[in-house]
């Protein structure tokens, strides 16, 4: 029986599990063999929906949680994770970056071993394989963002992660790699999603699948954030623009229409035409208590932050939705199976706004993108401000501008701590620039005999 671990680097072995149904409420029931398992459509696909299960797991959850908590958005009571002072001794940090490994060697079975197994249509077969190369380049983008030495900062050959291109059965020490650059990540990255994108569906038959599985606009979405993250302003706009032109998704008229309340509990909750990516978790039927988002927000052990709250206007729909701060407008289901978004039109919108700025200066596109977003948060009140390409005298402050509605528009939605590095400042006061990248588990330096090197700020 073939088995495989769940991990770039760990001794334990875990089996394939196999699930059985149509959405995110597949759950593992039993073990295959790889031959059986890629044999038939309904097998791989539930291998494929396992796959997009354990990367909720690994990209929502903490991870997600980790760019508002240590990004000024709001309060938690983990200060070693806040100012940077996790031991990379201490195992509860190591999941960050273990699960999203688990679920990349899971995509790279069916990347590299459904075309030797597989005996149905070769349409669906590519689908499957476009599918998990978005997944496993969500991961690595997730690890790099993390772990990456420089990875945010333009930083092209500092340290980035270990690419993992192949599954493995088991630990024998042949496995171990060293840490690619961040330059080698970004590429392999983009790679994936560009031969994602020429496979993958545009649309597909229902706003539940056409959000809960990649579609080739996903895929441009991730492409954008990639580029922007890299400094590659260019091929970010391009990206953007794809999604933008494609005119598969548009903005919610309100922001109660894209956040609405859930504390009622009556899921599922519907996704809508704003939503690129996400993990629809309130279809989930086997969810039960302690199986479920991970997002905590609505048990109020987050805060939003006084400070962040300051940098909205008054009559903001987004600021009023917080109830002075003791409640948090996003993900409020007292069951924690809100649907995770993961990307939407918003962020692309203002992604689109930064990168036209960033190469081009002050535009009318740009104006426009960010009035859009801007607008769409006075359902209640006037409008304070509509900007014209006349309210500013450099692109420097267009792009600050544009960098102020997306803290307003993306938080609690894990990006803050990342769109603060990227332009070199502190994410929060307290967390100091050699520790914006996190420390690798020293378990995994152990193992690789050092091969694996530890980021700069933890290294002793």
């Amino acid at each position: 029986m073939k088995r495989l671990i769940y991990s770039v680097i760990v001794t334990g072995l875990v089996v394939l599990g196999v699930s059985c149904g149509k959405q995110l409420d597949l759950k593992p029931e039993g073990t295959m063999v790889e031959a059986d398992l890629l044999k038939d459509r309904q097998s791989t696909e539930s291998f494929l929906a396992d796959a997009y299960l354990q990367m909720m797991d690994a990209c929502g959850a903490d991870a997600y949680l980790l760019g508002d908590v240590t990004g000024n958005i709001v309060s938690s009571f983990d200060q070693a994770l806040v100012e940077g002072k996790i031991d990379p001794r201490d195992k509860n940090y190591d999941p960050y970056w273990q699960q999203p490994y688990a679920v990349i060697n899971e995509a790279n079975v069916i990347i590299n071993k459904l075309g030797k197994y597989a005996q149905f249509d070769v349409a669906s077969q590519q689908q499957f394989i476009a599918e998990a190369k978005f997944i496993r380049a969500y991961c690595h983008l997730t690890l790099l963002q993390m772990y990456g030495e420089g990875a945010l900062q333009g930083n092209s050959t500092g340290m980035g992660v270990p690419i993992m291109l192949d599954a493995f059965e088991g630990y024998d020490g042949s496995q171990n790699k060293a840490r690619n650059t961040n330059a080698e990540v970004y590429k392999q990255i983009l790679l994936d999603l560009d031969e994602a994108m020429a496979v993958l569906p545009a649309t597909r038959s229902t706003l539940l699948d056409k959000a809960s599985r990649a579609t080739s606009g996903a895929a441009a979405a991730l492409a954008s954030r990639v580029c922007l993250y890299m400094h590659n302003y260019q091929r970010a706009a391009g990206y953007a623009d794809a999604v933008l032109n494609s005119k598969q998704y548009s903005l919610q008229k309100t922001f109660a229409a894209m956040w609405p309340d859930n504390t009622t509990g009556t899921a599922p909750y519907q996704l809508n035409t704003e939503t690129i990516f996400a993990f629809p978790e309130s279809y989930n039927a086997t969810s039960n208590y302690g199986d479920n988002n991970g997002l905590y927000y609505s048990y109020g052990f987050y805060k939003s932050l006084p400070d962040f709250l300051a940098i909205y206007d008054v009559g903001d729909d987004r600021l009023l939705g917080t109830k002075a701060g003791t409640f948090i407008p996003k993900y409020t289901d007292m069951n924690i199976r809100d649907n995770v978004i993961m990307i939407r039109l918003a962020e692309v919108m203002l992604t689109a706004a930064e990168a036209q700025a960033q190469v081009a200066g002050v535009t009318q596109g740009a104006v426009d993108l960010l009035n859009a977003v801007y607008a769409r948060s006075f359902s209640i009140n006037p409008v304070p401000k509509v900007y014209t390409i006349a309210d500013f005298s450099s692109k420097e402050q267009l792009i600050n501008r544009i960098l102020l509605e997306r803290k307003r528009e993306m938080a609690y939605e894990g990006l803050a701590r990342f769109d603060a590095i990227r332009y070199n400042k502190q994410p929060n006061p307290l967390l100091l620039p050699e520790k914006f990248a996190m420390p690798v588990p020293q378990h995994e330096i152990d193992i690789t005999g050092g091969l694996i090197k530890q980021n700069p700020g933890y290294a002793k």
